[in-house]
Parts: structure tokens; C-alpha cells; sequence
């Protein structure tokens, strides 16, 4: 039941990923989305290039290599990981604590992925590699490629964007202390009131 539970965490994610974009409109997680559904559109087309079965074709739709399920995992944890090492001023315990979670739920829907039939071990193997390099790519793409052409800021400069209040965060080096102190200000002004 736990590893069933477990299988379900790419679509946690993408139900994460979506809301965080939705609530926080910051051009980071956009961009994080952006690169998590290329990455699954890069396994259809593995998946249909290589035709490999799944090893209990009762389960699942379509063909097994590599997994889908991996890919996701491992492109979410090698991002989440070097990106919180390189870009994210906060506690080196709570890093840590977000680093090691991501792969211990990345290994655990891998480790489910086999253990319930669905993909053999090297199916499962071969999507946490391409995840991995597929994540750490798009993150180098983002922070040497796209931000410094000023993509971003172009972008955010459209009407619409200003209207649906997209923006960057990126220039402050810990968003949460710096929310965190604008909120209690804000608090601060109201019982001042």
C-alpha cells in the first residue's frame, strides 16, 4: 500500500508544481514546470523510439523504457537538489532536510516502480539517468542560457504578464526571510493602526 501511495508522487509534484506556479507566479517555478513537461515529453519519445515491454504487460499503458515514473523523480530531485546548493541562502540544515527528502522519495517511487511489477530494474535505472542529466541540463539551461539573455526579463515586461503579476525573485538571495519580514511589517503597521 505505502509504494502504490508512493507511485503517486509524480503527480503530487505536478499538482505542487502547478499550484506553486498559480499561487506564487515567479518565473523560477514557471520555469521548473517548463522543464518537468519537456522532460515528460522526452520519455514519450524514448519510450516510443526504444519499444521496450514492461515486464507485466497487464500493467501500465505503452512500453517500459525507460520509466516514466524515474525520469520524473530523478529530473525533480538533481533540479531541486543543486538548485536549492546554488541559488537558495537559508539554513544548511533545512537544504539538507529538502535535498535528502528528494531523493529518498525519488528512490522510493523508483524502488516501487519494480517492486510492483510495473518496470524492470533497469528500466527503472535507465529513467533515473536520463531524469538526472535531463535535470541537471534544464537547470544549467535556465541559469546560463535563459536568464542571461534576459529572456526572462523581456517576458516579464509584456502587459499581459504584468497584469497576471508574473515576476522574478531570483535577485533576492532568501525570498522566505525577506517575506517573512515584509509580512510582519505589514502586521506590525496594521495593529499600529
Amino acid at each position: 500500500m505505502v509504494l502504490a501511495l508512493a507511485s503517486l508522487f509524480p503527480v503530487f509534484l505536478v499538482v505542487m508544481e502547478t499550484t506553486i506556479v498559480l499561487s506564487r507566479r515567479e518565473a523560477t517555478g514557471i520555469l521548473l514546470l517548463i522543464g518537468q513537461l519537456l522532460n515528460e515529453a522526452s520519455n514519450l519519445i524514448l519510450k516510443s523510439v526504444i519499444q521496450h515491454d514492461r515486464p507485466n504487460l497487464h500493467l501500465g499503458d505503452g512500453y517500459g523504457m525507460p520509466s516514466s515514473h524515474s525520469q520524473f523523480m530523478a529530473f525533480f530531485a538533481s533540479y531541486t537538489i543543486i538548485y536549492l546548493e546554488s541559488r537558495i541562502v537559508t539554513s544548511p540544515i533545512h537544504k539538507r532536510v529538502v535535498q535528502a527528502g528528494a531523493v529518498v522519495l525519488g528512490l522510493l517511487v523508483m524502488f516501487s516502480r519494480i517492486y510492483l511489477g510495473y518496470h524492470t530494474a533497469p528500466q527503472v535505472i535507465a529513467g533515473g539517468l536520463v531524469g538526472l542529466v535531463s535535470g541537471c541540463f534544464w537547470l544549467w539551461f535556465v541559469e546560463y542560457v535563459i536568464y542571461p539573455s534576459g529572456f526572462v526579463a523581456f517576458v516579464l515586461d509584456w502587459p499581459v504578464c504584468q497584469w497576471l503579476l508574473l515576476r522574478d525573485s531570483r535577485c533576492i538571495s532568501d525570498i522566505a526571510l525577506a517575506e517573512y519580514r515584509l509580512s510582519r511589517q505589514a502586521a506590525i503597521k496594521v495593529k499600529v493602526k
